[in-house]
């Protein structure tokens, strides 16, 4: 399974649940692709502690080869690949929005063919932007990760129309949501999300250790039995009900 995770804005919390999905489903023995693809601000690199040298940066300008920008990680089969900050994004690289899109499929076809994942995470970059879009339409299930920020909100309701009319379905994740808040917005959360024009896909709640990692720290890893990485057990079980996967 494909699956890109996407937001309005920065700190929503989505390179955490990227990553951390990524190694939860590596402990349960599949083979899972990371790739960051938010060339505006990638976290990937810094969340996993990677030395990069050559990324997808450098694939898509032609100057490193697939074998180049691919990090294993762990004893286990997560195969990352990484991005550096650009003002350019995947799009900007080639002379057409098609032809970014054919070259990024060429990357997958290879990826999928030489490391032969079972899924593959996209970390896409925040906002309304052809490279975040590009994926969007690419993957089989994407999910918009939203606070309850006034402004976040506004521009999900946004990504969400556009997203309709490219024939794209996306999900909606409520993030950092408070704990003493949940159960009072449980109706408010399904009316914003009907608003929206988004499938409601679950909330994580806000978990102090979680804040207190500072993105250093893989959650499912270093606390297994923390809040945030049972949530992020019962976030792979919502996907795959809401995919029909088995």
């Amino acid at each position: 399974m494909w699956i890109s995770f996407h937001s309005y804005k920065g700190g929503t919390g989505k390179t955490n649940i990227s990553g951390n999905l990524a190694c939860y489903l590596v402990s349960k023995g599949y083979k899972v692709g990371l790739v960051d693809t938010d060339f505006s601000g990638p976290g990937i690199h810094a969340l996993f502690s990677l030395n990069t040298k050559k990324t997808l940066v450098d694939y898509v300008q032609n100057k490193a080869a697939l074998e180049d920008i691919v990090h294993k990680r762990g004893e286990g089969e997560l195969y990352i690949i990484p991005s550096y900050a650009t003002e350019e994004d995947i799009v900007s690289f080639s002379k057409d929005p098609a032809q970014a899109k054919e070259k990024l499929q060429a990357l997958l076809r290879d990826f999928q063919t030489r490391y032969n994942p079972d899924h593959i995470i996209f970390d896409c970059s925040p906002g309304l932007n052809r490279s975040s879009l590009l994926i969007m339409g690419t993957t089989e299930i994407s999910i918009i990760v939203c606070t309850l920020d006034k402004q976040d909100i506004r521009g999900t309701y946004v990504i969400s129309g556009v997203a309709q009319r490219l024939r794209s379905r996306p999900r909606i994740l409520f993030n950092k949501l408070p704990k003493n808040k949940y159960e009072a917005s449980k109706k408010t959360l399904e009316e914003l999300s009907r608003k929206l024009g988004l499938e409601p896909i679950g909330v994580i709640l806000y978990d102090e250790a979680m804040a207190g990692a500072w993105s250093r720290k893989i959650m499912v890893h270093a606390y297994p039995n923390s809040e945030y990485s049972k949530q992020i057990a019962q976030l792979w079980e919502r996907i795959n009900q809401s995919t029909g996967s088995p």
